[in-house]
């Protein structure tokens, strides 16, 4: 894909830059700076999918399956069967609204906004990433909120039951009861899941726009 998209836009990006130095020293320091380019442009797109995630992740530990977790063959760290799910949705949401097409915008529009050999750490770089990740954080927990209030309502009426029964085993009751419920939430709002992915995709292209202006 990289060698694919590097042929097509030669010719149109060729023209608008400077002959590479000879130097291997400098030659190298353009390279990784266009590698660090390539780097923050993937970490604001992955940013916004860590966001789907984390809620996902927050939903399914609060219905019990954080006991049967899954390794994320992307990542390779342990999540949930809701996170593997929430990242597959938010990727065909991505594609069917055409985002791939906004981080090839961005790549291009890298060449003019930061020439190769231009690209530095800037205060204003990290204070967008820093604010973008904490966006990410209330992504996921208001997408994820609404079913973990009310879990999170039985989870007290269950402890409630087992002061005042305590001959029930509620730990063992408790498990269908919050997968059960959990499910019937989300499939009474998978109909408007997509939209707000959506919505909450729609902001990569400004975040990329902002990325990029800080470079």
């Amino acid at each position: 894909m990289a060698g694919i998209l590097t042929l097509s836009l030669t010719p149109f990006l060729a023209t608008t830059m400077e002959t590479p130095p000879s130097d291997v020293f400098h030659l190298t320091l353009i390279l990784l700076g266009e590698m660090m380019i390539g780097i923050v442009l993937g970490f604001v797109g992955r940013l916004i999918f860590l966001g789907f995630e984390m809620g996902a992740h927050f939903l399914g530990a609060q219905m019990g399956f954080s006991l049967a977790g899954v390794i994320d063959p992307n990542t390779n760290a342990q999540t949930t069967t809701f996170g593997i799910i929430a990242q597959m949705l938010s990727v065909i949401v991505l594609l069917s609204i055409n985002g791939h097409h906004w981080f090839l915008t961005a790549a291009v529009r890298s060449f003019s906004t930061t020439p190769p050999g231009s690209f530095s750490i800037s205060e204003q770089l990290l204070d967008v990433l820093i604010r973008l990740s904490a966006d990410a954080f209330v992504v996921g927990i208001s997408l994820a909120a609404p079913a973990i209030i009310v879990l999170l309502v039985v989870e007290f009426g269950l402890e409630f039951f087992a002061r005042t029964a305590p001959q029930f085993q509620v730990f063992i009751l408790g498990f269908p009861i919050k997968i059960g419920l959990g499910l019937w939430i989300v499939g009474a709002s998978i109909y408007f899941l997509p939209t707000a992915f959506r919505d909450v995709l729609s902001s990569i292209f400004h975040s990329l726009n902002q990325v990029l202006a800080t470079m």
